[in-house]
């Protein structure tokens, strides 16, 4: 069994949500990544959502994209990328890994060889953010062969068919999008966001993911209660560290991750 299945089984056996840190490889450096990761693993992450850098991350609100920028500014690859995940298995850290991705970045390196390496150190899902899923069919069959899940998005203005087809296809979880635009922390969740949480997962035979617009412990709640198994958060974490000595940096987003995993677990004030 895939990691990701096993974890949100176990999970929903103990009637909690999953808590989803996206991190940008690389940012600002393969130490620091290694350091995060660990540190939002021993404060709660059950899951991890690794980016790989792009030169043109139209899916990322500015956070993600300077932390983008500030990776590519040191020279780092996909390469680096292998590394950061050997380095993280070697230290035992067993949550499951998803690799967040752009697919130019797949070409360049080619399709097969590219996810091997992936499996081969320890990637466990990948998520492509502009791949249509018409154009999707040649890696699907790439990422069966190496035990990895594709992970799909689902938008707000997806259409009703559309939305069939991709839980239909889906394989790990569907990371339900927030907003129609881009990455970036929000103040609030909008009634329609959860309204739309909701109907997705009453009809997903998987579990259901909320991403984009997630900052706080009380969005993470709201999510949970409307029905997701996982929320995913990324630029408030990166807002975190990017200003910030690396050991005070750490032991914020620690915090900041235990009350974020709490927040996943009913019956513990947020």
């Amino acid at each position: 069994m895939n990691p990701i299945d096993s974890t949100f089984e176990t999970l929903a056996s103990k009637g909690e949500g999953a808590y989803i840190p996206y991190v940008c490889a690389g940012d600002p450096d393969s130490e620091f990544t290694v350091d995060l990761v660990r540190t939002l693993c021993e404060s709660g992450a059950d899951l991890i959502e690794l980016g790989m850098p792009f030169s043109d991350p139209i899916a990322d609100g500015v956070a993600i994209q300077g932390s983008m920028k500030r990776a590519l500014g040191s020279g780092f690859t996909p390469e680096d990328l292998i590394e950061i995940v050997s380095s993280v298995r070697a230290e035992g850290i067993r949550q499951p890994l998803v690799l967040m991705c752009y697919y130019n970045t797949i070409l360049q390196k080619g399709i097969e060889g590219f996810c091997t390496s992936l499996a081969d150190a320890g990637v466990n899902g990948l998520l492509v953010v502009d791949l249509p899923i018409e154009e999707s069919g040649e890696i699907e069959e790439i990422l069966y062969d190496n035990g990895l899940h594709p992970i799909r998005l689902i938008a707000p203005s997806t259409p009703e068919p559309r939305l069939h087809q991709i839980l239909s296809k889906a394989t790990g979880f569907a990371y339900l999008v927030s907003v129609s635009g881009t990455t970036g922390a929000r103040d609030f969740l909008d009634p329609s966001t959860l309204s739309l949480l909701r109907r997705v997962s009453s009809i997903s035979r998987l579990p259901v993911v909320l991403g984009f617009g997630i900052s706080k412990p009380s969005h993470a709640r709201q999510a949970f209660e409307n029905g997701a198994a996982g929320v995913v958060e990324g630029s408030k974490l990166i807002t975190i560290y990017e200003n910030s000595e690396r050991e005070e940096a750490l032991a914020s987003i620690a915090r900041h991750a235990t009350l974020m995993k709490n927040a996943m677990r009913p019956g513990l004030d947020v």
